[in-house]
C-alpha cells in the first residue's frame, strides 16, 4: 500500500513538474499593471452583460458560449504567452489584416446587406478605406494590439450607430450627417435603443477579435515606423485621390444615388456610401451655367405666366396674416393603399371643405430630416439639385438667403417662429438669424406647455401660437412659422391609450396604431385652431402640411403598397405625398391638388393670401405647368408621367430650373 503510494507521489510530482515547465514556458511574469487591467477589464465585461441580459430575450441564448468564450480569453490575459517576436509578429500581421476585413462585414451585417452581393469594387474600396484607418492608427499608436483594439471598436461602433439611424428614419448614416450630431442627440431621448441577436453578436465577436489581439501584442521597432509612416502617406493619398476623382466616381458607379438612398448603400456599402458622399457636400455650378443668362431666363419664362397656381378671390383682402404650419410627421396613410381602422383617423380633415385648398405635397425626405422639408417650403428651392444627404439648413442658408419672409417682411409682415424644441436641432437658431425672423421661441423659451409622449402636444404648440399671435398683430400683419413635434418617431406601442387599431391589412402594426392614434389627436388640434381663426375679425390664412412619412413597421408599408394601383417607381413615389390644406377666413375659391412638389407651396399660399410674387415665384409657376412635381424622388410632367433623375435631367427646363435655382442660391449678391 506504501508503494503504490510513494508510486502516486511521484506520478503526481511529474505532473506538476510538467505543469510547472509549461506555464513558464507559456507565460512571462504578469505585472501588477497587466493583472489590474486584465481584472478590471472582466469587471467591465462582466457589468456589459449584465446591462445587456435586460434588453435579451429567449433567442439570444445561442450567445452565451460565446460570452464565455470572450470571458475565459480574457481571465487568460493575466499571463503572457511566450512565443519569439517572429511568430508574434507574423501573427500580429494576419490579424491585423483580417481585422478590416471583420469590421467591413460587422458593418454591412448589423445594416441587413451581405458583403457576397456587392460588387467586388466596392467590396476592395470599402476594405481600403477601413485598412487606411487602420494603418494611420498604427503610424500613432505604434503597437498592433492597441491598433486592432481601437479600430475594431471604432468601426463596430460606426456600424451599431448606423443601425440605429437606419431603424429609426429609414436610411443610415450620410455625408451630411457629420453637420446634424447636435439634432440628433437632441431627439435620441425619444428612441429605444434595442440590442437585437444580431448587434449583441457583433459586439462579442469583437470583442473576441480584440482579445486575440492582446494575447500577440507585438510592439513596432523604431526604425520601422517611418516605412509605417511612409505606406501610411501613400494610402491616404490613394483614397483621397479616388475619393474626391468624380470621373473616377461616376464611371465606376461610386457616387451615391440621388434619390434611392436605401439602394445606394447596399450596392457601395454603408462606410463607402457615406465617405464618396463627402465632396459632394459643396454643390457644384451647372453646367453652362452664367449669372446673367439665367437671370434673363427667369424674367424671361415667368412673364408668360401659369394659371394653375392662381386662386380666385371674391373679397378685396390686402395682407392678410399669415399662419404656416409644418406639422411633425402629419401625413394619410389611406395615400398609400386600402387601409382599415377601428375609426376615422382625420374626420376633421375631411370635413372641412369650404374656403379651403387641399391636396398632396411632394416631399424630399421620408422617416427623417425634417429640416429640408422645412427649406423647400420657406425658400421654394428644390433638393433635387443637391447632392445626396445633405442638409441645406447645414451647408447652404447664409444670411440674406431669399425665403418667404424675406418676401413678407417687404410687405410690412412681423415675423416669429415657433419650434417646441431645443434650438441646436438642424442649426436653425442660425437659420432663422439669417433668414431675418424678427423673433424665434424653442422649448427653452416656453413655461410648461401641454405634452403628450413626453413631446409637446399640437394642443399645446397651438396654444403658445395663439398667445403669440394674439400678442403681435396690433403691430400689422403677422407671419407665424410653427414646425410642431407631437408626432416625432419613438414609436413603442404603448404611448397612447385607447389607439386606434389597424384592421386591414391584418397585422400587429403596433408602431403604426400609436402613430395614427397621436394624428387622430393632430386632427382635434387643428380644428381648434381652424375655428378660433374662423372667430378673428381681422383677415388670416392658415398653411398646414406634413414634412414627411413616419418610420414605423416596414411590413405595413409592404402590405399597403400591395393594394395600390401603378408602377413600383408610382407607388413609392406615394410614400412622400403628404397631405396639405391652406384655409382662410375670408372668401377663396377651393381647389384641389393631387399632387404639387413642396417647392410650389409657398407660391400657392401667397396667391390664396394676394401677397405680390417675386420673379422667382413668377417662374415657378410657369415651370408648374409642365412638371407639377419637382421632387429628390424624381420628377412628374403635366401628362402624368414619372421620370428618374437620370431621365429628367436630360429635359431643357428641367436644366434651366437648375440654373435658374443655382443663380437665386448662391450667386445672387
Amino acid at each position: 500500500m506504501k508503494k503504490i503510494n510513494a508510486n502516486t507521489k511521484v506520478r503526481n510530482g511529474k505532473i506538476l513538474e510538467s505543469g510547472k515547465r509549461l506555464y513558464e514556458y507559456m507565460f512571462k511574469e504578469s505585472s501588477r499593471l497587466r493583472s489590474t487591467g486584465t481584472a478590471a477589464a472582466f469587471l467591465m465585461y462582466i457589468c456589459f452583460w449584465v446591462f445587456l441580459e435586460k434588453g435579451l430575450n429567449a433567442e439570444t441564448e445561442k450567445l452565451r458560449g460565446l460570452f464565455c468564450l470572450d470571458g475565459v480569453l480574457l481571465l487568460g490575459l493575466l499571463g503572457k504567452i511566450r512565443v519569439s517576436d517572429k511568430v508574434r509578429e507574423c501573427l500580429s500581421v494576419v490579424l491585423f489584416l483580417a481585422a478590416p476585413a471583420f469590421a467591413l462585414g460587422a458593418i454591412e451585417t448589423l445594416h441587413d446587406n451581405s458583403v457576397a452581393q456587392m460588387k467586388f469594387l466596392f467590396v476592395f474600396l470599402n476594405y481600403f478605406l477601413i485598412l487606411t484607418v487602420f494603418v494611420i492608427l498604427y503610424l500613432f499608436i505604434n503597437r498592433f494590439a492597441w491598433t486592432i483594439a481601437v479600430g475594431t471598436g471604432i468601426f463596430t461602433f460606426y456600424g451599431l450607430l448606423y443601425s440605429f439611424v437606419k431603424e429609426f428614419r429609414g436610411n443610415g448614416l450620410r455625408a451630411a450627417d457629420v453637420y446634424a450630431i447636435q439634432t440628433a442627440a437632441n431627439v435620441a431621448g425619444g428612441y429605444t435603443l434595442d440590442f437585437t441577436e444580431k448587434r449583441v453578436a457583433v459586439i462579442l465577436w469583437a470583442i473576441l477579435l480584440i482579445i486575440a489581439a492582446f494575447y500577440l501584442s507585438y510592439e513596432n521597432h523604431r526604425r520601422d515606423r517611418i516605412a509605417t509612416g511612409a505606406v501610411s502617406l501613400c494610402f491616404v493619398l490613394v483614397l483621397s485621390f479616388l475619393i474626391s476623382n468624380e470621373t473616377f466616381l461616376e464611371t465606376y458607379s461610386v457616387k451615391p444615388y440621388l434619390w434611392e438612398l436605401e439602394a445606394s448603400e447596399k450596392d457601395h456599402g454603408a462606410l463607402l456610401d457615406f465617405a464618396a458622399g463627402l465632396p459632394f457636400l459643396k454643390v457644384q455650378k451647372p453646367d453652362g451655367y452664367q449669372q446673367k443668362a439665367a437671370a434673363d431666363l427667369e424674367l424671361e419664362k415667368g412673364s408668360l405666366g401659369g394659371t394653375s397656381l392662381k386662386v380666385e378671390k371674391t373679397e378685396n383682402v390686402e395682407n392678410p396674416h399669415i399662419i404656416a404650419i409644418m406639422n411633425e410627421s402629419f401625413s394619410d396613410f389611406r395615400k398609400l393603399g386600402a387601409i382599415q381602422t377601428s375609426r376615422e383617423i382625420m374626420p376633421n380633415w375631411d370635413a372641412r371643405q369650404e374656403n379651403v385648398i387641399k391636396g398632396f405635397a411632394s416631399v424630399p425626405v421620408f422617416g427623417g430630416w425634417t429640416a429640408n422639408s422645412e427649406f423647400e417650403f420657406l425658400t421654394g428651392f428644390s433638393n433635387a439639385f443637391f447632392p445626396s444627404g445633405t442638409i441645406p439648413y447645414q451647408n447652404y442658408v447664409k444670411q440674406g438667403t431669399p425665403s418667404l419672409n424675406s418676401q413678407l417682411k417687404d410687405e410690412g409682415y412681423t415675423s416669429v417662429f415657433i419650434h417646441p424644441m431645443d434650438s441646436s436641432g438642424w442649426n436653425r437658431k442660425n437659420v432663422y438669424q439669417f433668414l431675418d425672423f424678427d423673433a424665434s421661441l424653442y422649448l427653452e423659451n416656453m413655461k410648461n406647455p401641454e405634452t403628450l409622449r413626453n413631446l409637446v402636444s399640437d394642443r399645446g404648440d397651438y396654444s403658445i401660437l395663439i398667445e403669440e399671435f394674439e400678442k403681435r398683430k396690433e403691430e400689422g400683419p403677422v407671419f407665424l412659422f410653427n414646425v410642431t413635434m407631437q408626432n416625432h418617431g419613438g414609436y413603442t406601442g404603448a404611448g397612447m391609450p385607447n389607439p386606434i387599431q389597424i384592421t386591414s391589412p391584418g397585422e400587429n402594426f403596433v408602431w403604426a396604431e400609436e402613430y395614427l392614434t397621436l394624428i387622430e389627436e393632430s386632427d382635434r388640434a387643428l380644428e381648434e385652431l381652424l375655428q378660433y381663426f374662423e372667430q378673428e375679425e381681422e383677415p388670416v390664412v392658415v398653411c398646414m402640411f406634413g414634412d414627411h412619412y413616419p418610420k414605423i413597421e416596414e411590413e405595413l408599408y409592404e402590405a399597403l403598397s400591395e393594394t395600390a394601383t401603378g408602377n413600383p417607381a408610382e407607388k413609392t413615389a406615394l410614400e412622400y405625398q403628404v397631405p396639405f390644406m391652406i384655409y382662410a377666413n375670408y372668401d377663396i375659391t377651393e381647389k384641389e391638388y393631387e399632387n404639387i412638389s413642396l417647392n410650389y407651396l409657398s407660391s400657392l399660399l401667397c396667391e390664396a393670401a394676394g401677397i405680390p410674387l417675386t420673379d422667382y415665384q413668377k417662374y415657378l409657376e410657369n415651370l408648374y405647368e409642365s412638371y407639377p412635381v419637382v421632387n429628390v424622388y424624381g420628377v412628374k410632367n403635366s401628362q402624368g408621367e414619372w421620370f428618374t433623375w437620370d431621365e429628367a435631367l436630360q429635359f431643357e427646363e428641367i436644366q434651366e430650373y437648375e440654373k435658374i435655382q443655382y443663380r437665386n442660391l448662391f450667386d445672387n449678391h
